[in-house]
Protein backbone atom coordinates (compact mmCIF):
# COMPACT_ATOMS: atom_id res chain seq x y z
CA UNK A 1 0.00 0.00 0.00
CA UNK A 2 1.40 3.40 -1.01
CA UNK A 3 1.77 6.20 1.49
CA UNK A 4 0.38 9.51 0.29
CA UNK A 5 2.13 12.85 0.84
CA UNK A 6 -0.73 13.88 3.15
CA UNK A 7 -0.26 10.74 5.28
CA UNK A 8 3.45 11.47 5.56
CA UNK A 9 2.81 15.06 6.63
CA UNK A 10 0.32 13.88 9.24
CA UNK A 11 2.83 11.31 10.46
CA UNK A 12 5.55 13.96 10.84
CA UNK A 13 3.12 16.28 12.61
CA UNK A 14 2.25 13.47 15.02
CA UNK A 15 5.92 12.78 15.75
CA UNK A 16 6.63 16.45 16.35
CA UNK A 17 3.64 16.67 18.67
CA UNK A 18 4.83 13.60 20.54
CA UNK A 19 8.42 14.87 20.92
CA UNK A 20 7.29 18.26 22.15
CA UNK A 21 5.07 16.79 24.86
CA UNK A 22 7.29 14.18 26.50
CA UNK A 23 9.18 14.89 29.71
CA UNK A 24 12.60 14.16 28.25
CA UNK A 25 14.95 16.35 26.26
CA UNK A 26 15.52 14.96 22.77
CA UNK A 27 18.16 16.24 20.37
CA UNK A 28 20.10 15.15 17.30
CA UNK A 29 23.81 15.99 17.24
CA UNK A 30 26.94 15.09 15.33
CA UNK A 31 30.19 13.68 16.70
CA UNK A 32 31.29 17.20 17.75
CA UNK A 33 28.12 17.69 19.82
CA UNK A 34 26.79 20.19 17.28
CA UNK A 35 22.99 20.32 17.67
CA UNK A 36 20.74 20.00 14.58
CA UNK A 37 17.31 19.12 15.99
CA UNK A 38 15.72 19.34 19.43
CA UNK A 39 12.36 19.31 21.15
CA UNK A 40 10.65 21.84 23.41
CA UNK A 41 11.65 20.08 26.63
CA UNK A 42 15.31 20.55 25.77
CA UNK A 43 14.68 24.30 25.48
CA UNK A 44 12.82 24.31 28.81
CA UNK A 45 15.50 22.27 30.56
CA UNK A 46 18.17 24.87 29.85
CA UNK A 47 15.84 27.89 29.45
CA UNK A 48 16.80 28.58 25.82
CA UNK A 49 14.95 29.78 22.73
CA UNK A 50 14.97 27.83 19.48
CA UNK A 51 16.72 30.75 17.77
CA UNK A 52 19.87 30.28 19.86
CA UNK A 53 20.15 26.50 19.66
CA UNK A 54 20.29 25.41 16.02
CA UNK A 55 23.77 24.37 14.86
CA UNK A 56 25.32 25.41 18.16
CA UNK A 57 27.42 23.10 20.35
CA UNK A 58 25.88 21.41 23.35
CA UNK A 59 28.24 23.01 25.88
CA UNK A 60 27.63 26.53 24.57
CA UNK A 61 23.84 26.14 24.44
CA UNK A 62 23.49 24.58 27.89
CA UNK A 63 26.01 26.83 29.63
CA UNK A 64 28.28 23.94 30.58
CA UNK A 65 30.44 24.99 33.50
CA UNK A 66 33.62 24.06 31.64
CA UNK A 67 32.93 26.31 28.65
CA UNK A 68 31.90 29.20 30.92
CA UNK A 69 34.72 29.08 33.48
CA UNK A 70 37.43 28.52 30.85
CA UNK A 71 35.77 30.83 28.28
CA UNK A 72 36.44 28.32 25.53
CA UNK A 73 34.07 26.62 23.07
CA UNK A 74 32.62 23.17 23.64
CA UNK A 75 35.21 20.59 22.63
CA UNK A 76 38.17 22.86 23.38
CA UNK A 77 38.20 22.97 27.18
CA UNK A 78 40.71 21.08 29.31
CA UNK A 79 38.11 18.51 30.37
CA UNK A 80 36.22 17.94 27.13
CA UNK A 81 38.22 14.81 26.27
CA UNK A 82 37.04 13.20 29.51
CA UNK A 83 33.42 14.42 29.23
CA UNK A 84 31.24 11.35 29.63
CA UNK A 85 28.59 12.71 27.23
CA UNK A 86 31.15 13.36 24.49
CA UNK A 87 32.81 9.98 25.01
CA UNK A 88 29.45 8.20 24.87
CA UNK A 89 28.51 9.97 21.64
CA UNK A 90 31.84 9.08 20.03
CA UNK A 91 31.44 5.45 21.12
CA UNK A 92 27.94 5.30 19.66
CA UNK A 93 29.04 7.02 16.47
CA UNK A 94 32.14 4.89 15.78
CA UNK A 95 31.01 1.54 17.11
CA UNK A 96 27.25 1.95 16.68
CA UNK A 97 26.80 0.80 20.27
CA UNK A 98 23.84 2.38 22.10
CA UNK A 99 24.33 3.81 25.59
CA UNK A 100 21.53 3.72 28.14
CA UNK A 101 20.88 5.82 31.24
CA UNK A 102 24.39 7.14 31.86
CA UNK A 103 24.56 9.54 34.77
CA UNK A 104 25.72 13.13 34.26
CA UNK A 105 26.15 15.47 37.24
CA UNK A 106 27.23 18.94 36.24
CA UNK A 107 26.75 22.65 36.84
CA UNK A 108 25.20 24.60 33.99
CA UNK A 109 25.00 28.38 33.81
CA UNK A 110 21.34 29.04 33.10
CA UNK A 111 20.51 32.72 32.62
CA UNK A 112 23.94 33.44 34.05
CA UNK A 113 23.29 31.56 37.29
CA UNK A 114 25.18 28.35 38.16
CA UNK A 115 22.62 25.56 38.46
CA UNK A 116 23.43 22.03 39.54
CA UNK A 117 21.74 19.42 37.38
CA UNK A 118 21.46 15.67 37.81
CA UNK A 119 20.83 14.08 34.43
CA UNK A 120 20.74 10.69 32.76
CA UNK A 121 21.15 10.28 29.03
CA UNK A 122 20.87 7.59 26.38
CA UNK A 123 22.35 7.66 22.87
CA UNK A 124 21.44 5.95 19.58
CA UNK A 125 23.13 5.94 16.17
CA UNK A 126 20.82 7.22 13.38
CA UNK A 127 20.96 8.41 9.78
CA UNK A 128 19.63 11.95 9.53
CA UNK A 129 19.45 13.91 6.28
CA UNK A 130 21.96 11.57 4.70
CA UNK A 131 24.48 11.92 7.55
CA UNK A 132 25.51 9.75 10.49
CA UNK A 133 24.12 11.40 13.58
CA UNK A 134 23.41 10.64 17.23
CA UNK A 135 20.00 10.73 18.85
CA UNK A 136 20.41 11.87 22.46
CA UNK A 137 17.65 11.53 25.05
CA UNK A 138 18.20 13.37 28.33
CA UNK A 139 16.21 12.67 31.51
CA UNK A 140 16.15 15.34 34.20
CA UNK A 141 16.37 13.62 37.61
CA UNK A 142 17.47 16.71 39.52
CA UNK A 143 14.42 16.93 41.80
CA UNK A 144 14.58 13.23 42.63
CA UNK A 145 18.29 13.34 43.40
CA UNK A 146 18.01 16.45 45.56
CA UNK A 147 15.19 14.84 47.53
CA UNK A 148 17.37 11.76 47.92
CA UNK A 149 20.31 13.85 49.15
CA UNK A 150 18.05 15.70 51.58
CA UNK A 151 16.74 12.40 52.94
CA UNK A 152 20.28 11.07 53.28
CA UNK A 153 21.30 14.17 55.23
CA UNK A 154 18.29 13.81 57.51
CA UNK A 155 19.08 10.12 57.96
CA UNK A 156 22.66 10.99 58.88
CA UNK A 157 21.39 13.37 61.58
CA UNK A 158 18.96 10.74 62.80
CA UNK A 159 21.76 8.17 62.93
CA UNK A 160 23.79 10.57 65.05
CA UNK A 161 20.86 10.99 67.44
CA UNK A 162 20.30 7.23 67.57
CA UNK A 163 23.99 6.67 68.27
CA UNK A 164 23.82 9.14 71.15
CA UNK A 165 20.61 7.50 72.43
CA UNK A 166 22.26 4.08 72.24
CA UNK A 167 25.12 5.41 74.36
CA UNK A 168 22.64 6.67 76.96
CA UNK A 169 20.82 3.34 76.97
CA UNK A 170 24.04 1.37 77.42
CA UNK A 171 25.01 3.65 80.30
CA UNK A 172 21.94 2.32 82.14
CA UNK A 173 23.21 -1.26 81.91
CA UNK A 174 25.35 -2.75 84.71
CA UNK A 175 29.04 -2.06 84.95
CA UNK A 176 31.17 -4.57 83.07
CA UNK A 177 32.60 -6.14 86.24
CA UNK A 178 30.72 -4.87 89.29
CA UNK A 179 32.29 -5.78 92.63
CA UNK A 180 29.57 -7.32 94.81
CA UNK A 181 30.09 -9.41 97.98
CA UNK A 182 29.27 -13.09 97.36
CA UNK A 183 27.97 -12.36 93.85
CA UNK A 184 29.53 -12.59 90.39
CA UNK A 185 27.62 -11.03 87.49
CA UNK A 186 28.12 -11.28 83.73
CA UNK A 187 25.95 -10.09 80.88
CA UNK A 188 25.53 -9.77 77.11
CA UNK A 189 23.39 -7.23 75.29
CA UNK A 190 22.79 -6.68 71.58
CA UNK A 191 19.91 -4.53 70.30
CA UNK A 192 18.50 -5.55 66.92
CA UNK A 193 18.69 -1.85 66.03
CA UNK A 194 20.98 0.79 67.48
CA UNK A 195 18.59 1.15 70.36
CA UNK A 196 16.08 -1.39 71.59
CA UNK A 197 13.39 -2.24 74.10
CA UNK A 198 15.48 -4.47 76.38
CA UNK A 199 17.11 -3.16 79.53
CA UNK A 200 18.40 -4.68 82.76
CA UNK A 201 20.37 -3.54 85.76
CA UNK A 202 21.40 -4.08 89.38
CA UNK A 203 20.09 -2.27 92.47
CA UNK A 204 21.15 -2.17 96.11
CA UNK A 205 17.93 -1.57 98.07
CA UNK A 206 19.86 -1.93 101.38
CA UNK A 207 23.23 -3.13 102.63
CA UNK A 208 22.07 -6.73 102.92
CA UNK A 209 20.32 -7.27 99.61
CA UNK A 210 20.92 -6.90 95.91
CA UNK A 211 18.16 -6.49 93.33
CA UNK A 212 18.10 -7.45 89.66
CA UNK A 213 15.59 -6.60 86.99
CA UNK A 214 15.23 -7.30 83.28
CA UNK A 215 12.48 -5.99 81.06
CA UNK A 216 11.49 -6.27 77.42
CA UNK A 217 9.21 -3.65 75.87
CA UNK A 218 6.96 -4.75 73.01
CA UNK A 219 8.61 -3.79 69.73
CA UNK A 220 11.97 -2.13 69.32
CA UNK A 221 13.47 1.13 68.16
CA UNK A 222 13.02 4.61 69.59
CA UNK A 223 9.57 4.27 71.18
CA UNK A 224 10.43 0.97 72.90
CA UNK A 225 13.75 2.38 74.13
CA UNK A 226 12.06 5.45 75.61
CA UNK A 227 9.69 3.27 77.64
CA UNK A 228 12.56 1.02 78.73
CA UNK A 229 14.52 4.04 79.95
CA UNK A 230 11.43 5.43 81.70
CA UNK A 231 10.96 2.16 83.63
CA UNK A 232 14.66 2.13 84.49
CA UNK A 233 14.41 5.66 85.85
CA UNK A 234 11.28 4.69 87.78
CA UNK A 235 13.25 1.92 89.49
CA UNK A 236 15.95 4.40 90.50
CA UNK A 237 13.50 5.74 93.09
CA UNK A 238 14.69 4.16 96.34
CA UNK A 239 11.20 4.37 97.82
CA UNK A 240 10.04 1.86 95.22
CA UNK A 241 12.64 -0.68 96.40
CA UNK A 242 12.83 -0.02 100.16
CA UNK A 243 10.86 1.84 102.82
CA UNK A 244 10.92 2.32 106.58
CA UNK A 245 9.83 -1.29 107.06
CA UNK A 246 12.78 -2.57 105.03
CA UNK A 247 13.19 -3.96 101.54
CA UNK A 248 10.04 -3.87 99.38
CA UNK A 249 8.99 -7.37 98.23
CA UNK A 250 9.39 -7.94 94.47
CA UNK A 251 5.64 -8.47 94.04
CA UNK A 252 5.00 -4.99 95.45
CA UNK A 253 7.62 -3.51 93.14
CA UNK A 254 5.81 -4.96 90.12
CA UNK A 255 2.45 -3.75 91.43
CA UNK A 256 3.91 -0.23 91.63
CA UNK A 257 5.26 -0.49 88.09
CA UNK A 258 1.93 -1.77 86.82
CA UNK A 259 0.10 1.22 88.28
CA UNK A 260 2.64 3.67 86.84
CA UNK A 261 2.69 2.25 83.29
CA UNK A 262 -0.88 1.54 82.16
CA UNK A 263 -1.41 0.65 78.51
CA UNK A 264 -3.74 3.61 78.02
CA UNK A 265 -0.97 6.04 78.93
CA UNK A 266 1.91 4.60 76.94
CA UNK A 267 0.11 2.63 74.22
CA UNK A 268 2.52 -0.21 74.86
CA UNK A 269 3.23 -3.07 77.23
CA UNK A 270 6.25 -4.95 78.49
CA UNK A 271 7.42 -7.98 80.42
CA UNK A 272 9.66 -7.69 83.44
CA UNK A 273 11.20 -9.82 86.14
CA UNK A 274 12.45 -8.40 89.42
CA UNK A 275 14.35 -10.38 92.04
CA UNK A 276 16.28 -9.78 95.23
CA UNK A 277 19.05 -11.89 96.78
CA UNK A 278 20.16 -11.82 100.38
CA UNK A 279 23.91 -11.43 100.03
CA UNK A 280 24.62 -13.44 103.19
CA UNK A 281 22.11 -16.28 103.43
CA UNK A 282 21.36 -16.69 99.70
CA UNK A 283 17.60 -16.16 99.92
CA UNK A 284 16.21 -15.37 96.44
CA UNK A 285 12.78 -13.79 96.00
CA UNK A 286 11.37 -12.92 92.60
CA UNK A 287 8.23 -11.79 90.84
CA UNK A 288 7.59 -12.09 87.12
CA UNK A 289 5.25 -10.18 84.80
CA UNK A 290 4.97 -12.26 81.64
CA UNK A 291 8.75 -12.49 81.23
CA UNK A 292 10.52 -15.66 80.04
CA UNK A 293 11.18 -17.73 83.18
CA UNK A 294 14.70 -17.55 84.64
CA UNK A 295 16.72 -20.75 84.91
CA UNK A 296 18.48 -21.81 88.09
CA UNK A 297 21.60 -23.95 87.58
CA UNK A 298 22.33 -25.69 90.86
CA UNK A 299 25.87 -26.40 91.98
CA UNK A 300 24.96 -30.11 91.96
CA UNK A 301 24.37 -29.76 88.16
CA UNK A 302 20.56 -29.94 88.34
CA UNK A 303 18.47 -27.37 86.49
CA UNK A 304 15.30 -25.66 87.73
CA UNK A 305 12.99 -23.37 85.78
CA UNK A 306 11.68 -20.53 87.95
CA UNK A 307 8.17 -20.53 86.56
CA UNK A 308 6.30 -18.23 88.92
CA UNK A 309 4.66 -15.68 86.67
CA UNK A 310 1.98 -13.02 86.46
CA UNK A 311 0.34 -10.91 83.73
CA UNK A 312 2.21 -8.56 81.40
CA UNK A 313 2.64 -4.96 82.58
CA UNK A 314 0.05 -2.83 80.81
CA UNK A 315 -2.32 -5.74 80.18
CA UNK A 316 -2.92 -6.98 83.74
CA UNK A 317 -6.06 -4.87 84.40
CA UNK A 318 -5.08 -4.41 88.02
CA UNK A 319 -4.50 -8.08 88.81
CA UNK A 320 -2.00 -8.27 91.71
CA UNK A 321 1.33 -10.02 91.26
CA UNK A 322 2.66 -12.85 93.36
CA UNK A 323 6.18 -13.95 94.13
CA UNK A 324 8.25 -17.03 94.90
CA UNK A 325 11.18 -17.67 97.20
CA UNK A 326 14.03 -20.16 97.44
CA UNK A 327 17.56 -20.36 98.80
CA UNK A 328 20.71 -20.35 96.75
CA UNK A 329 23.71 -22.50 97.61
CA UNK A 330 27.32 -21.64 96.96
CA UNK A 331 28.05 -22.01 93.22
CA UNK A 332 24.42 -21.74 92.07
CA UNK A 333 23.80 -19.63 88.96
CA UNK A 334 20.66 -17.81 87.84
CA UNK A 335 20.19 -16.96 84.17
CA UNK A 336 17.88 -14.12 83.12
CA UNK A 337 17.19 -13.54 79.43
CA UNK A 338 14.72 -12.01 76.98
CA UNK A 339 12.75 -13.80 74.27
CA UNK A 340 15.13 -12.42 71.64
CA UNK A 341 17.26 -15.46 72.55
CA UNK A 342 14.52 -17.99 71.83
CA UNK A 343 13.17 -16.20 68.76
CA UNK A 344 16.48 -15.78 66.93
CA UNK A 345 16.12 -17.26 63.44
CA UNK A 346 18.70 -18.67 61.06
CA UNK A 347 18.60 -18.09 57.28
CA UNK A 348 16.21 -21.07 56.98
CA UNK A 349 13.80 -19.26 59.34
CA UNK A 350 14.18 -21.92 62.05
CA UNK A 351 14.01 -20.59 65.59
CA UNK A 352 16.63 -21.13 68.26
CA UNK A 353 13.92 -22.15 70.71
CA UNK A 354 13.83 -23.42 74.29
CA UNK A 355 15.30 -26.86 73.57
CA UNK A 356 18.56 -25.44 72.21
CA UNK A 357 18.66 -22.89 75.03
CA UNK A 358 18.26 -25.50 77.78
CA UNK A 359 20.73 -27.78 76.03
CA UNK A 360 23.47 -25.12 75.99
CA UNK A 361 22.78 -24.45 79.68
CA UNK A 362 23.27 -28.14 80.49
CA UNK A 363 26.51 -28.28 78.52
CA UNK A 364 27.99 -25.21 80.25
CA UNK A 365 26.24 -25.32 83.64
CA UNK A 366 29.49 -25.78 85.58
CA UNK A 367 31.24 -22.74 84.12
CA UNK A 368 31.76 -19.29 85.60
CA UNK A 369 29.23 -16.52 85.04
CA UNK A 370 31.25 -14.80 82.25
CA UNK A 371 31.96 -18.13 80.50
CA UNK A 372 28.30 -19.13 80.70
CA UNK A 373 27.09 -15.77 79.34
CA UNK A 374 29.56 -16.00 76.46
CA UNK A 375 28.57 -19.59 75.71
CA UNK A 376 24.88 -18.68 75.45
CA UNK A 377 25.57 -15.63 73.30
CA UNK A 378 27.96 -17.45 70.96
CA UNK A 379 25.53 -20.34 70.57
CA UNK A 380 22.74 -17.96 69.54
CA UNK A 381 24.97 -16.03 67.13
CA UNK A 382 26.38 -19.20 65.55
CA UNK A 383 22.85 -20.50 65.09
CA UNK A 384 21.82 -17.27 63.34
CA UNK A 385 24.70 -17.64 60.83
CA UNK A 386 25.04 -13.91 60.33
CA UNK A 387 21.32 -13.20 59.94
CA UNK A 388 20.39 -9.89 61.55
CA UNK A 389 18.41 -10.53 64.76
CA UNK A 390 14.78 -9.47 64.68
CA UNK A 391 14.64 -8.74 68.40
CA UNK A 392 17.00 -7.52 71.11
CA UNK A 393 19.22 -10.09 72.81
CA UNK A 394 19.82 -9.81 76.56
CA UNK A 395 21.54 -12.28 78.89
CA UNK A 396 22.27 -11.76 82.60
CA UNK A 397 24.04 -14.48 84.62
CA UNK A 398 24.19 -14.23 88.42
CA UNK A 399 26.51 -16.56 90.34
CA UNK A 400 26.13 -16.88 94.11
CA UNK A 401 29.47 -17.53 95.84
CA UNK A 402 28.43 -17.00 99.49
Amino acid sequence: MKTSLGDLRESNAFLNLLLDNINSAVLIADEKLQIYQFNNFFLELFDQSDKTVAEQSFGNVTGCVNTVTENRPCGKTSVCMTCILRRSIIKTMTEKIPVDHVRLERIFYINGMPTEKYLEFSTRHIDFQGRRMILVIIYDITDIEKQKIELEEKQALLDQDLKAAAGIQKSLLPESSPSIPNIHVAWKFEPCERIGGDIFNIHFPDEKHIGFYMLDVCGHGVSAALIAVAVSQFLQNVRILADDAGIVPPENVLNSINRAFPFERFDSYFTIIYMTIDLFDGSLTYSCAGHPPPVLLRNDRTIEVLDQHGPIIGLSRGKPFGQARMRLQMGDRVVLYTDGILETCNPSEKRYGKNRFYKILKVHKGETAPALANAIYNSVKNFGKGKKPEDDISILVIEYTG
